[in-house]
């Protein structure tokens, strides 16, 4: 290989390099911004995207993960520990009043705030939207592109436009492995995979 060649794959080496650590940087100064925002935020958050937003009104478990959570609004949110989120979901907590406004199609002024809770051990595939007034109870599994409109029973399964429950988890097998404190957390992934 030239000199030349040599010269250039360094320097473009180096670029990618500097363009990583610039990213790490921007990341770590926004999840400072998230957790800042956030009402509370409990240990171990971690949050792998510069597209995640939390209002004022969150509440964040232990050990929750964000790969993509914008939460829109600024109606209640309690997220429970050892959530895990993929990438491009949103959860909507206000939505504009069409009934008491000045104007059509709606006011601008006064908003409706909307209450959300996710129990613990709640797993999201990407895409998924969770509107104002919904429940998703202790260990349910949301499908990717799935949209939350109301309640999801604890270990359920739901997937679709609107979710809707197709199967639910093995309960027996959820309860020991929670009784036996075996949860995914990202500082323990060898665990995960013994």
């Amino acid at each position: 290989m030239g000199n030349k060649l040599k010269k250039v794959l360094y320097h473009l080496k180096r670029g990618e390099l500097l363009y990583v650590l610039a990213t790490r940087n921007l990341l770590r100064n926004h999840n400072r911004d998230l957790v800042n925002t956030a009402k509370s935020v409990g240990k171990r958050f971690t949050n792998h995207s510069l597209e995640s937003k939390v209002n004022a009104n969150t509440v964040i478990g232990d050990d929750v993960s964000f790969n993509g959570m914008a939460i829109r609004g600024k109606g209640e949110v309690t997220i429970g520990s050892h959530f895990h989120c993929g990438s491009g979901c949103t959860i909507i907590t206000s939505n504009h009043d069409y009934d008491g406004g000045e104007v059509l199609p709606y006011s601008r002024k006064n908003q409706v705030l909307k209450k959300v809770t996710i129990g613990d051990n709640v797993w999201f595939g990407s895409n998924v939207t969770v509107l104002g007034n919904s429940s998703i109870g202790e260990g349910a599994i949301i499908q990717a592109c799935a949209l939350v409109i109301g309640d999801i029973p604890p270990c359920a399964i739901a997937g679709g436009i609107p979710a809707k429950v197709f199967k639910y988890r093995d309960v027996e097998h959820y309860e020991a492995l929670k009784k036996e404190g075996k949860f995914f957390t990202l500082g323990k992934a060898e665990e995960a995979e013994d």
